[in-house]
Order: C-alpha cells, then sequence, then structure tokens
C-alpha cells in the first residue's frame, strides 16, 4: 500500500473519530439542557401549588406586618399581608420533599424591578435569588404589583449533572475503547508496514551479498576447467583458494541469516568460560588493524582493566566487540579513527569502542538494536550488512547479565559500550593476588 493511501486512511479515519467527539460533546449539552427544563418545569409546577394552596387558605391566616420595612409602599402591604412566610416556609418544604431535587434551597418574596426582597431565607445568595430562574408572579392578588416568588438551589448544577453522570460515564468509556482501538490498529499497521519494508531490506541485501560470493566461486570453478589453467598448479591453487574463500565467506552469510530465528526464540546456549577480557579485545584489535590500516585509518586501544578475568561465552564474547569494530569501520568517514577502551564500573567490566563516523541522529537512535534494523540511507546502499550486528550484541550482552550503552552525535561519530558483570570470586582473587605483588615488591 502506498504512503499517500495510508496517509489518505488514517485522516479519514482520524476525521471520523473527531466528528464522532464532537457529536459525544454535543449530545452531552443537549442532555444537560434538557435535564435543565425538565427540573425548570417541575420547579416552576411546584411554586405555582405553592402560590394556590397559600392564597386558598390566606382569609384564614391573619397578616404579618414584619414582611415590611420602610422600602414597603401601601399597595406592597396589601399584596405581603396575605402572605404569612412560616406557612410559605412549610408548604415549600412540603412541596419539595416530594421531588426528587437537592433539599438546599433558599426562597424570597421581592420585587425584580427594584431587586428588594420583602420576605424569605436568601443567606448569602440574595443577588442570585433575585435573578434566578425558577420564580412565579404573585400578581394574582393584585395586578399592579410585581413580586415574585423565586427559588434558588445553590448545588442545581450537581444534581443536574449528577443525573446524566451514568450515561456520560458509559459514552467515555466507549469513546475511550474506540480511541484506543483506533490508536492500537494505526500503531500496529505502521508497525507491519516497517516490518515488512525491513525485511524487504532484508531480502534484497541478502540476495546481493549471497550474489557475489555465488559469482566469484562460479568464475574461479570455470577457470579451473580450462585446460591451460589446470596444467598449472599455482594457478590452480590460486582459483582453489578463491573458492575456498568465497565458500568461506558465504558461510558465515548463511549462519548470521540463521542467527535470526535462533536469537528471536532464545535457543542459544552459551559455553560459559573463565578467560581474560583484556586479551579477548586486544585479540580482535589485531584481526581488525589491517583492514582499519588499508583504509588509510588507525585504532587507538586505552586499556585500563588490564588482567581483568569474567566468567562468559568466549566466542561470543568476541563477536560482540568484532560487531562493534565492524561498525565502527563501516559508518566511518573516508580514513576511520576508532579509539578502543576497557575498564572497570563497579561490578561491571566494560569495552568501549568510540568513532569519529557519520553518527546516528536521535530518531534513528532508539531503533538501532531492533532486529533487521539499518540506518536509512535513501538510495545509497555502499554499507553491507543484514541489520542483525546491534541486536547481536544486545541480545548476547543482556544474556550475560549485562547491557549496551549507546551515545551518539549526527555527523560526529558514535560510541558503543558493552558491560559485562564481573565474578565477585574473581574479583576477591584478582585483588588478593595484587595484594600480594605489592608485598612482595615491598
Amino acid at each position: 500500500m502506498q504512503k499517500r493511501t495510508v496517509a489518505l486512511l488514517i485522516v479519514i479515519t482520524s476525521l471520523a473519530m473527531a466528528g464522532i467527539i464532537v457529536i459525544q460533546v454535543y449530545w452531552v449539552k443537549n442532555a444537560l439542557h434538557l435535564q435543565e427544563e425538565q427540573f425548570d418545569n417541575k420547579v416552576q409546577v411546584t411554586l405555582k401549588s405553592v402560590v394556590n394552596r397559600m392564597f386558598d387558605a390566606r382569609d384564614s391566616l391573619a397578616p404579618d406586618p414584619s414582611v415590611c420595612d420602610e422600602h414597603c409602599d401601601h399597595r406592597t402591604y396589601q399584596v405581603l399581608s396575605a402572605i404569612n412566610p412560616l406557612r410559605l416556609d412549610s408548604l415549600l418544604q412540603e412541596e419539595f420533599g416530594g421531588m426528587e431535587i437537592s433539599r438546599e434551597y433558599y426562597w424570597g418574596v421581592y420585587n425584580p424591578a427594584c431587586g428588594s426582597l420583602f420576605a424569605g431565607e436568601a443567606g448569602p445568595y440574595h443577588d442570585k435569588l433575585i435573578n434566578t430562574n425558577h420564580f412565579v408572579s404573585l400578581s394574582c392578588l393584585y395586578q399592579r404589583e410585581q413580586l415574585m416568588l423565586g427559588v434558588y438551589f445553590p448545588s442545581e448544577r450537581g444534581v443536574l449533572w449528577l443525573r446524566i453522570f451514568p450515561y456520560l460515564l458509559l459514552a467515555l468509556v466507549l469513546l475511550a475503547i474506540v480511541i484506543f482501538a483506533f490508536s492500537f490498529t494505526i500503531f500496529s499497521f505502521l508497525r507491519q508496514k516497517k516490518l515488512s519494508e525491513m525485511k524487504s531490506d532484508f531480502v534484497n541485501n541478502m540476495t546481493h551479498e549471497f550474489k557475489t560470493p555465488i559469482a566469484t566461486i562460479s568464475l574461479a570453478s570455470e577457470m579451473l576447467l580450462n585446460n591451460g589453467v589446470s596444467e598449472s598448479v599455482a594457478r590452480t591453487r590460486r582459483y582453489a583458494r578463491i573458492i575456498h574463500d568465497e565458500n568461506q565467506r558465504l558461510k558465515q552469510q548463511v549462519e548470521q541469516v540463521l542467527q535470526i530465528a535462533v536469537l528471536d526464540k532464545g535457543q542459544y546456549r552459551l559455553k560459559i568460560k573463565t578467560f581474560v577480557a583484556d586479551d579477548a579485545v586486544k585479540a580482535c584489535i589485531k584481526s581488525f588493524e589491517l583492514t582499519v590500516r588499508d583504509k588509510g585509518g588507525m585504532i587507538t586501544y586505552k586499556p585500563e582493566a588490564a588482567g581483568c578475568a569474567i566468567k562468559a561465552d568466549y566466542h561470543h564474547f568476541t563477536n560482540m566487540v568484532n560487531n562493534l569494530l565492524d561498525n565502527a569501520a563501516k559508518y566511518s568517514r573516508e580514513y576511520p579513527e576508532i579509539m578502543v577502551s576497557t575498564g572497570i564500573s563497579g561490578n561491571m567490566f566494560f569495552v568501549g569502542v568510540q568513532d569519529k563516523g557519520i553518527g546516528i541522529s536521535h530518531e534513528n537512535l532508539k531503533h538501532i538494536f531492533r532486529n533487521l534494523y539499518r540506518v536509512p540511507t535513501g538510495n545509497v546502499h555502499d554499507v553491507k550488512g543484514f541489520g542483525l550486528g546491534l541486536f547481536y550484541v544486545k541480545t548476547m550482552a543482556e544474556a550475560h547479565g549485562g547491557y549496551v550503552k549507546v551515545s551518539s552525535e549526527l555527523n560526529k561519530g558514535s560510541t558503543f559500550v558493552i558491560y559485562i558483570p564481573i565474578d565477585p570470586k574473581l574479583e576477591i582473587s584478582r585483588n588478593s593476588h595484587e595484594s600480594e605483588s605489592e608485598d612482595i615488591a615491598g
């Protein structure tokens, strides 16, 4: 599938997800608005019922002069004289007690034109009570008056949210599941696509790597079949040596390919033995010196752990060092400059390989230890390999109980350090031997 098609699918699906989220938000707002309307209707009906019951019994109740103060005029007093605050409060409690709403409320009789409160309990919510949405007119007594009976619920918003909370929670859970599934699908798709590209590159590299020795062997074999060549022992031995060397090269490449399944499944076996790590590192450097010198470069060695013995698989340990040296030589510039150092950090022996090559970008640095991964170089394929080296180094280091650290800067070079645990018994023995040597010297 082409990159444009993949990008288009991701964009379309993302827009669809955004549309679903917008619709969910709209539904939540609409549900809250409906709850507010239902709540308001219930309160409105309740207030009208309270007013009707209060005015039905107004003739049997004596007016309460305490409800009026200097703000009242004659007409207002006539209205308020028909209101008994105790009776009104009792009716409100009785009516609201049968409703599934918050019982915390404040009520009052007020004139919205002047903002005066003539009766009721406003508490700290005087202004909010005057501007409440829950009110009924008391003009049924005197049409000229604009007195209102209003109620304010401090926790109204919370009550309404609590009503729709179960549905909101369910919608959020389902939406989270959809987003997670969508993200996981996209991530898996991109990962599989990347893996497919890596495998395609691996097949192309493997074909190229196998093709060269096979062609060389074929050419050398044809020369051996030539009568003129077969009569010369020296030339025969020369072509036989070429066939042997290319066959060994082909064998090593096949073993590298077979290592993929072995390392992935963890079916390798370590042959642990005790050896001096510094000697093994020196042997690896010696085998690479000629290759580096042929390129006009140099290898510098700084040993700081001479005589340090470790318990490890000698074959795999040297392969790890060789892989780092090989990468340092391949990814260096025209003249490789490689520095190898060894040392001890805590209970770990380490060997570091530093180069001044092309370096690795931060984006690629987090992927270099993945199986078959190779740093992209565009259409340039001048560096050979299958993308197994660093994966092998990391796997083997961890199999020995160690780890690998890397630091790199683009166009400035890279540093890889392998850490392998030192056997405490070997460390004690080494320290004792050094102490004895000092005593003898003294």
